[in-house]
């Protein structure tokens, strides 16, 4: 059975991927809001993705309950490069369905 670090595993490269395809320059930023968002919600996610993996949650219900938490993705390194609000609200949507793509990679 896969592991929470699976997971966090998964998410880089997956992160990684998502900024190489979409936003080169800024990769490094990315993976660093990225990362600091799921260590933010390490609890929840921990807690669902034990859900999701027991069937307990849908990847739908796991989508909703990660999207409650989209206000915590502070994404503090790419405000300081100055981007607008709404190509950071585009990243942070993006980082949010590739944390989600990750953990349905990841555990089912």
């Amino acid at each position: 059975m896969p592991t929470f670090n699976d997971f966090v595993s998964t998410l880089k490269n997956d992160l990684l991927d998502f900024a190489k395809e979409n936003l080169e320059e800024y990769k490094d930023e990315i993976l660093k809001d990225g990362t600091a968002f799921v260590k933010k919600t390490k609890s929840d996610l921990e807690r669902w993705t034990n859900g999701l993996a027991s069937g307990a949650l849908s990847p739908e219900d796991f989508e909703f309950l990660l999207k409650g938490k989209k206000d915590l993705a502070e994404m503090e390194t790419l405000k300081q490069l100055g981007l607008s609000k709404v190509r950071l609200d585009k990243i942070t949507n993006g980082i949010i369905d590739i944390i989600t793509g990750s953990v349905i990679k990841t555990f089912l």
